[in-house]
């Protein structure tokens, strides 16, 4: 049978964690799937909207400069003195002023590398002179094609590749240069005079091309409109054409009106990629680049990973709980099980009908069974025992009459009277007061009558030793009428009697006071001074306060604490609360209790009415 229990124990269990794991898991791949949707959207539209500023500003300043460039080139093409000095005979004078204009211009303005005005003669005055052959020949042979095209565009500027010199080197590099046709205009008419270049430093322009290439693999250009680069960061790929490429194509296939668009190609290698491109200010250029596809969702990629790396450690954690948790829930099945082995020794009946064969049925079973053994036990076994033990106690109490006992002790005060012992009499009387004390009806009395018993009590111990022993009861007048138990301080005085005081050789003295503390407490103490008790035995009280029983079970050397302990568990169970206990004594000086009692009337508060039936 605890082998079948046992089965559907861990059945029970397994079906939890199973259901447990399908519902984390469909949980968590719906909350993840969703989450790592939203986020891989939000993380390409920032990445896009990130890269198509960056553009922005980069186009925004390649146009500052182009505007720059052309506002200086303007302001040569409208200067009249330049232009008398041009079509007029050379003057050398004008001539070296020009040049070291254009040479102070050019050390003044980073963007520039080179300015050059040129005559219709071939005559040129430039910010510095060429003296490497190779280079003057390169530049005299552009020198002659650009003239052509500024003819061409009638004093329109125009934009164009050409060549130009930095001057950390000599060697000839590609740039863009600012290229328009001198006139000299009067009132009647105008007439070509030569011409202005201004090459841009183009390091400038690798510069700001820079802030949009990366590591990622993006390549960005300037081209014209027909896919010729005009300006890359690799000077081999300036005057290539690009297209036939599927960037280009890409790029006309969704040309539209806007300066600015994004979007996505595949290239040669099948690769997906996002183009960009966005309009110049001059001329008819675009920069136009692109970026890898997977480079630009690498962090969404990486959030991925992340977020299966969190799940999966979640997970687990998960299926730990669930376990934890699973077996928290079969322990105590277990446990009922094993306690259900020992109700089944007996012969029950169940009284519910169970259905199925899982532990919730073994629980109904089981529980069946207890709860017809507990009513059984409760209606026929509990409360006989509690009856035949109240009547045997009432038999037992009967066995002497009262009457009996105080008529006895009427014949013993007698003959003591006869005799003239006056001490008999009076302990007869006292012990008699002490029995109708006892025997009248009731569980509780009053603070007057308690201490009334004990006066008795303790003056029948003062006869027997009336030179050694002296005892002292204080209380306050207002509140004799309050009650308390029977008999609750009367064991402390003869525990302090007999362990205290019996011991000690010499001069014997127990005080008892019962003080009002406050307007809802009373505070008791009796102190004797005794031979006193020694640190292990208060400390062993304090320990078995709440189990007597366990106390009385001890050797006779506890047996000083059985009084104590008896007075306290009964203040547990009349008040329903722990006393406030506290006890000082040391072997040899005597022994103080001390403890505080809540007030009570007659037939107010939790106390019982005082019955004298």
């Amino acid at each position: 049978m605890w082998t079948y229990f046992q089965s559907l124990n861990n059945q029970f269990r397994s079906k939890m964690i199973l259901s447990f794991f399908i519902v984390i898991s469909l949980t968590a791949f719906i909350m993840g799937y969703s989450y790592y949707r939203i986020m891989s959207n939000e993380l390409e539209a920032s990445t896009l909207q990130g890269l198509e500023k960056l553009t922005e500003q980069t186009v925004d300043t390649l146009d500052l400069h182009f505007k720059t460039i052309g506002n200086i080139g303007y302001s040569y093409f409208s200067d009249t003195s330049l232009q008398k000095f041009l079509d007029a005979p050379l003057n050398f004078d004008i001539q070296q002023y020009y040049r070291n204009k254009l040479a102070s211009q050019k050390v003044q303005n980073p963007l520039i590398s080179f300015l050059a005005i040129t005559d219709l003669k071939g005559e040129q005055i430039s910010s510095y002179y060429y003296y490497n052959a190779s280079v003057r020949t390169l530049l005299d042979q552009e020198q002659a094609i650009l003239y052509r095209k500024a003819l061409d565009q009638d004093g329109f500027p125009f934009w164009s590749v050409s060549y130009t010199t930095i001057s950390t080197t000599v060697t000839p590099v590609k740039t863009i240069s600012y290229i328009q046709l001198l006139k000299r205009i009067t009132m009647n008419a105008q007439h070509p005079i030569g011409y202005i270049k201004i090459d841009m430093d183009p390091r400038v322009l690798e510069k700001t091309l820079l802030g949009l290439q990366s590591d990622d693999g993006s390549n960005y250009y300037i081209a014209d409109a027909g896919g010729t680069i005009v300006f890359s960061r690799k000077e081999e790929e300036i005057g290539k054409s690009i297209a036939g490429t599927p960037l280009y194509t890409g790029y006309k296939d969704a040309q539209a009106n806007k300066k600015y668009m994004d979007f996505r190609y595949e290239d040669d290698d099948e690769n997906t990629n996002i183009g960009f491109y966005h309009k110049l200010g001059v001329s008819d250029w675009v920069v136009i680049g692109s970026v890898p596809l997977d480079r630009i969702l690498q962090k969404v990629d990486t959030f991925r990973n992340t977020l299966i790396l969190i799940a999966a450690i979640s997970f687990l954690i998960a299926m730990l709980l669930g376990s934890i948790i699973a077996a928290s829930v079969t322990r105590p099945l277990k446990e009922l099980n094993k306690k259900m082995k020992l109700v089944e020794m007996g012969d029950f009946q169940a009284f519910i009908e169970v259905k199925g064969s899982d532990e919730l049925s073994t629980i109904q079973h089981s529980f069946n069974k207890m709860t017809s053994e507990i009513s059984t036990l409760i209606s026929k076994v509990y409360e006989t025992e509690l009856l035949k033990k109240e009547a045997e106690i009432k038999a037992l109490q009967t066995q002497i009459n009262p009457h009996f006992l105080y008529n006895t002790l009427s014949t013993i005060d007698s003959i003591s009277s006869i005799h003239g012992d006056e001490r008999i009499s009076y302990i007869c009387l006292a012990l008699g007061k002490m029995l109708r004390y006892n025997l009248n009806g009731g569980n509780i009395a009053t603070i007057r009558e308690e201490m009334d018993h004990l006066n008795q009590y303790l003056s029948i111990y003062k006869i027997r030793f009336p030179e050694k022993f002296h005892y002292e009861i204080h209380t306050d007048e207002q509140i004799d009428d309050y009650i308390l138990p029977k008999f609750l301080i009367q064991p402390l005085v003869e525990n302090a009697i007999i362990h205290g005081l019996e011991q000690k050789v010499g001069y014997k003295f127990v005080r008892v006071s019962l003080m009002s503390l406050d307007e809802h407490s009373l505070q008791i103490i009796v102190e004797d001074n005794g031979v006193g008790m020694e640190p292990a035995i208060i400390e062993l009280f304090h320990r078995k306060l709440s189990d007597p029983n366990d106390i009385m079970s001890r050797q006779v050397s506890s047996r000083t604490m059985i009084g104590l302990a008896n007075v306290f568990k009964r203040i547990q169970m009349y008040y329903d609360t722990d006393p406030q206990v506290v006890i000082d004594s040391k072997p040899g000086a005597g022994t103080r209790i001390y403890f505080v009692l809540p007030k009570q009337t007659a037939g107010g508060g939790t106390g019982e009415s005082i019955n004298r039936g």
